[in-house]
C-alpha cells in the first residue's frame, strides 16, 4: 500500500503544480492582453474563455486531491472532540466513506461530460472559436484522485493497527510520508 500511496501522494503534488502554472499563466495572460488594449487597441482574442475554461478551473479544482491529502479541507469538529478514541475512529471512517462516494460520484459524472465534449469537439464561439475540451478533464482528475486519497485514508481508518484518530490533524501529508513541503 506504500506504493500506491506514495504515487497518489506524487500525483497530488503535480496537479497543485499544474495548478500553480495555471495561476501563473492566467496573469501573464490577462496581464497581457490588458497591455494589448491599452497600447496598441486590440485585446488578445479568446482571452475571457481561456481564462474561464481553462485557468480558473485548473486552479480551482487541481489543488484539490492535496487538499485531502494532507487534510486541509474545512470540516466542523464539534461533535468529533467530543467522542473517545472509538467514537472517532467511527466518525472519521464515516467521513472518509461518504467523501470517497462522493468524490467518485462527481469523477463518474463530470468524466462523462468531458467524454461527450471531446467527442463532440466542444467549442466556444466568442471573438475567435475557443477549444474547451481538454480543460473539462481537469474536473474528474481531480475528483477521482480525491476519491482515492479519501478511500486510502478510510482504509487506514479501518486497518491501520493502533490507528490514533489524533494523527489527523490539519497540516501534514498523510500519504506521502512526512511533512509536505
Amino acid at each position: 500500500m506504500n506504493l500506491i500511496e506514495a504515487i497518489v501522494g506524487r500525483a497530488s503534488k503535480i496537479l497543485l503544480f499544474v495548478a500553480t502554472l495555471c495561476i501563473a499563466a492566467m496573469m501573464l495572460h490577462v496581464c497581457l492582453d490588458v497591455l494589448a488594449d491599452n497600447f496598441i487597441g486590440r485585446p488578445i482574442a479568446g482571452t475571457a474563455e481561456i481564462v474561464a475554461f481553462y485557468y480558473m478551473t485548473g486552479a480551482v479544482f487541481l489543488p484539490l486531491p492535496y487538499v485531502e491529502m494532507r487534510n486541509e479541507a474545512i470540516f466542523v469538529d464539534l461533535f468529533f472532540n467530543m467522542g473517545g478514541k472509538r467514537a472517532k475512529r467511527i466518525m472519521l471512517g464515516l467521513a472518509y466513506l461518504a467523501q470517497a462516494i462522493f468524490f467518485v460520484i462527481l469523477g463518474w459524472q463530470t468524466g462523462t461530460d468531458a467524454i461527450a465534449a471531446f467527442l463532440k469537439g466542444e467549442v466556444v464561439e466568442a471573438q475567435i472559436n475557443v477549444m474547451i475540451w481538454p480543460g473539462r478533464f481537469f474536473l474528474p482528475l481531480a475528483f477521482l484522485l480525491a476519491g482515492v486519497i479519501s478511500m486510502l485514508m478510510l482504509l487506514r481508518v479501518l486497518f491501520k493497527p493502533g490507528f490514533d484518530p489524533e494523527e489527523t490533524l490539519h497540516g501534514e501529508d498523510h500519504l506521502g510520508g512526512g511533512r509536505a513541503a
